[in-house]
């Protein structure tokens, strides 16, 4: 299965397994346990405070009502206000330090899952992005990460505290009045029945509400990312309807929830009036008897009856928040789970054939490049299981030489520099570079001796010294304005007002594409690599600044194995070697004017943009 149908299947709703539901708990839980020390503390402070909590309706009924009150004993007051004094300042410092606890508790966890999240996001492959959608993926990282955020507090503020309350209070009024106590149990275990009744649909709801919450998020970062085609081709009323239409179903989506969630509440408001009939009905007769309760007993266990109900129902609104922050954790650990790149450089298919240190048994991680001898044997790759885009593809290229790969769209010329970066793996056959399978060779390790210019330049936001020190963010200013100076880049950031701070905009589009350009090629020669790749990287240049970038590239490409891919002849008549890719295949290799004397598809293809004599034989 390949990693865009694992994803597909993924995303599907997991809200009737109960294992998955379990793993997902268990996973979160896993995270809490890494702050076990606050744990503790704060679950010290919830106890403390919850057992003070329960001793003030004893302090009332049994110290006040009973023995000052109905014994008239006034000397007993103080001692009663102090009781009470103590109760009530010990549990705001206990409430104090739990509040400050469970709010670092919670931050510390979720920024753990956060972290995790996105380093696990961007070591994914090249593939997982190819066709996945980026606001739905952003809405994992910040709105599903937050949901999360509530798990501690939930898990022990609000669950711990409410069971411990529950306990407590049961405890309470068996030692007030077991008979009673009995005749209410009944409503209780309703109440817990409704909570596991209710489960598996508010989380089926929850995580549908989240999935249209990603769908949404995908569709505005697609219009505010394409704005200018959306403008150009009048497409503001077709976003608007699209946006429209999954607003509409959010809308429906979070009116059921919340259905669902009013019924629920309202079953357990039934079973708290009924407990609260039962009290009514047979508390009474009893203390006018005089042989079963007294009046303090009878304050106290109402007292405790509110306090039975109020943990039950705080209950069983927590397993709706707990189910909710379920299916928002889930949507997380489904993105943790899908395969990131290897990192390691063992070689991951056996094949047979193998040479050097692997074929005898080593499957440690090879030494790093040192000439930049490549070779492509019998690759074949498709982005599509079916549709496969090299085809036993073979490419021997030389240490130091300049490699032009030349041929119609769709051909396969950036999948061959996609599989030496290792974006993606090949299906069959295997790339060396030394003699050493890429697959041996730690990727990035491998990364580090490669540097990319593409045809789609992508400049992070900030200043332009940022964006070419990307490459090596502890380079001097020296080593950066040598780079520009290459690039042709040193002489616009020197003209413009903030040198090379200027801001060069989101993506880059304060820049001119050519300025773009220069500021890309900057980058990848300030890495200094063993292996650079230009793709289509003078292509939105003009001629006289193609020419003086074509006079930088034979500069930097001393020493280095140099890959250039282009449809302009003019960026490729120098080459050591040009390489005609035609349906994923090798069709014909030379320097430029024996391809021309060949008179074949470089010559049929060379003639579409310079005007060339008849050929004649």
């Amino acid at each position: 299965m390949n990693t865009d149908a694992k994803v597909r299947n993924e995303e599907k709703p997991r809200g009737g397994s109960h294992k998955a539901r379990r793993g997902t708990f268990l996973r979160l839980f896993s995270y809490a346990a890494g702050v076990w020390p606050i744990l503790a503390t704060l679950e010290f402070c919830i106890v403390g405070s919850a057992l003070l909590d329960l001793a003030r309706p004893w302090i009332i009924g049994f110290q006040l009502f009973d023995l000052v009150i109905r014994k008239q004993d006034l000397s007993r007051l103080p001692f009663v206000i102090l009781l009470l004094t103590i109760a009530f300042v010990g549990q705001q410092i206990l409430d104090f330090g739990a509040d400050v606890l469970q709010e670092l508790g919670n931050q510390r966890l979720v920024s753990r899952i956060r972290c995790d999240l996105y380093e696990h996001t961007i070591a994914l492959p090249v593939s997982f992005f190819d066709r996945g959608r980026t606001g739905d993926l952003l809405a994992r990282v910040t709105g599903d990460v937050d949901a999360v955020e509530s798990f501690l507090d939930t898990l022990t503020q609000n669950i711990g505290s409410q069971f411990i309350t529950l306990a407590g209070t049961l405890a309470a009024m068996f030692a007030v009045s077991a008979r009673l106590t009995l005749f209410l149990l009944p409503t209780v275990i309703a109440l817990a029945c409704s909570v596991f009744f209710f489960r598996k649909p508010v989380k089926r709801f929850s995580r549908s509400v989240r999935n249209i919450n990603g769908d949404m998020a995908s569709l505005a970062e697609e219009a505010i990312g394409g704005v200018r085609v959306v403008k150009a081709f009048c497409g503001e009323q077709f976003e608007l309807d699209r946006f429209a239409g999954k607003c509409k179903e959010l809308l429906s989506g979070r009116v059921r929830l919340k259905t669902l969630s009013a019924i629920y509440s309202s079953s357990v408001e039934f079973c708290v009036f009924t407990g609260t009939l039962i009290v009514v009905w047979f508390a009474p007769p009893w203390v006018v008897a005089g042989n079963a309760l007294t009046v303090g007993g009878l304050v106290a266990f109402f007292t405790y009856t509110s306090k039975l109900y109020s943990p039950v129902k705080a209950l069983s609104k927590m397993n709706l928040s707990m189910q909710k922050i379920l299916a928002a954790a889930d949507r997380v650990f489904e993105v943790m789970d899908i395969q990131p790149e290897a990192a390691g450089g063992l070689e991951q298919r056996r094949e047979p054939g193998l040479s050097g240190a692997l074929a005898h048994g080593d499957s440690g991680p090879a030494p790093l490049p040192q000439s930049g001898d490549i070779q492509f044997e019998n690759v074949c790759f498709g982005y599509d299981p079916g549709h496969p885009v090299l085809k036993n593809f073979s490419l021997h290229v030389k240490p130091g030489e300049l490699v032009a790969l030349v041929g119609p769209s769709g051909g396969g010329k950036t999948t061959v520099v996609n599989l030496l970066l290792r974006f993606y793996e090949p299906t069959s056959g295997r790339i060396l570079i030394d003699g050493v399978p890429l697959t041996r060779i730690p990727l990035q390790q491998l990364r580090r001796q490669i540097s990319i210019v593409s045809q789609d330049i992508f400049l992070f936001s900030g200043a332009a010294r940022e964006n070419i020190a990307y490459a090596s963010p502890d380079a001097s200013d020296m080593e950066i304005v040598q780079a520009a100076r290459a690039a042709y880049a040193h002489d616009f950031l020197s003209a413009s007002s903030d040198g090379y701070l200027t801001e060069v905009g989101e993506r880059g589009l304060q820049l001119s594409g050519g300025q773009r350009q220069r500021i890309a090629i900057a980058r990848a020669i300030l890495r200094n690599p063993r292996i650079m790749i230009f793709d289509e990287a003078t292509s939105h240049l003009d001629s006289e600044s193609e020419q003086v970038i074509q006079e930088a590239l034979e500069n930097v490409a001393e020493g280095r194995t140099i890959f250039v891919v282009a449809h302009r002849f003019s960026t490729i008549r120098r080459a050591d070697k040009i390489v005609v890719i035609e349906n994923g295949k090798v069709v014909e290799t030379g320097c430029h004017d024996e391809l021309l004397a060949h008179n074949g598809a470089y010559r049929r293809v060379y003639s579409l943009q310079v005007e060339l004599p008849n050929a004649t034989g």
